[in-house]
């Protein structure tokens, strides 16, 4: 019956990629055709001046492991419809902690049989969310290294969440080494985090910042490490907040992360944004080496802090998967045969 199960699913798995690969072929010849047309009146700016002029950058997604009670929250609200734009609220503030249960407006059936003190008691320990604890210790070994941080999210609550517990863990004071970027500031407010946090000089270390109100024009060149808390479904925003820091004035490499939570959608939601920008760069480059040579300039830099983290003993548990400069069809082959084992893994334990 296991072995059954198994042929089953690797079938199942051959087909769907047989499908894509075929409506990718398709859709690769349709673009080569309108790319034809479109040469004689569309000049395409390729944007190489960066990757000219600046250390480098490199990009990597990291999907992570939750403890118990977060893995808990994430089952009982996968069992939902998965489909609305409210479950995916929910998704991005549970991936990151189970305190942030309480505020993912969730229904009396979603609440029932779930520990609410437990959730309650979770607040201040960053253990209890994957993805805090991620954060918590990566800031440690960033400041160890004189490397500022700049965490990008589209909601207020992680945000929030993430400042109370450095404030707790370090004993760090908000306005001196925790800066806040909120859409709420005035120009002037807004220009003087910017000037402190680009200053080598400053006490400060991080800066939590929405990912909305970041717009083209501000320049967070004092962070080398740029984490992303959750996933958009638009590219180009992602790529607004990475060019805070990835832009002329930089002087460090830039590494960025992208978290995603094990057992939600994040994952998914990813390689259809990566297919986004898979298309787009079908149409405005001439070649997808070109594009790989540009995004990928200097493979030879090694991540110090990130191998810290997957070396150190208490802490390579939570690492499922990390995919270094992985946009594109890789990240996509990646993920789904990775989503295969998972789906295997279960059909097994489930006998």
């Amino acid at each position: 019956m296991i072995a059954s199960r198994r042929m089953s699913s690797k079938r199942k798995y051959k087909d769907e990629n047989s499908h894509s690969t075929l409506i990718t072929g398709a859709i690769d010849r349709a673009v080569e055709k309108l790319k034809i047309s479109m040469s004689p009146f569309v000049h395409v700016h390729k944007g190489t001046i960066l990757q000219q002029s600046l250390p480098g950058l490199r990009d990597c997604v990291i999907l992570l492991k939750p403890p118990a009670l977060q893995k808990s929250l994430i089952e009982r609200l996968e069992e939902g419809s998965p489909s609305t734009f409210h479950f995916e609220h929910k998704v991005a503030l549970i991936s990151v902690h189970p305190y942030l249960f309480q505020h993912s407006d969730s229904t009396e059936e979603e609440r029932i049989g779930i520990d609410l003190e437990a959730v309650q008691a979770s607040k201040l320990n960053p253990n209890e969310g994957v993805k805090t604890k991620f954060i918590l210790e990566f800031v440690r070994l960033s400041v160890a290294m004189n490397e500022k941080v700049l965490i990008f999210s589209q909601y207020i609550q992680p945000l929030e969440l993430i400042k109370e517990q450095l404030k707790k863990i370090f004993k760090w004071v908000e306005g001196k080494q925790i800066l806040r970027m909120q859409g709420k500031l005035e120009q002037k407010q807004r220009q003087m985090l910017i000037n402190v946090f680009n200053d080598p000089q400053s006490e400060s270390k991080v800066m939590l910042a929405s990912t909305r109100c970041c717009s083209e024009g501000i320049s967070l060149v004092g962070a080398s490490r740029v984490i992303l808390l959750d996933v958009v479904w638009n590219p180009s925003v992602e790529r607004q907040a990475i060019c805070r820091a990835y832009r002329i004035g930089q002087k460090k490499f830039v590494y960025t992360y992208h978290l995603m939570t094990l057992g939600t959608t994040e994952a998914d939601k990813y390689c259809r944004q990566a297919d986004k920008d898979r298309l787009s760069e079908l149409v405005f480059t001439s070649s997808s080496n070109e594009s790989n040579k540009q995004k990928h300039p200097c493979p030879g830099i090694e991540d110090r802090i990130l191998e810290e983290m997957v070396g150190h003993a208490k802490l390579k548990e939570m690492f499922e998967k990390i995919i270094k400069s992985a946009k594109g069809c890789r990240l996509n082959s990646n993920f789904r045969s990775h989503n295969l084992r998972i789906y295997e893994k279960e059909n097994v334990s489930g006998i």
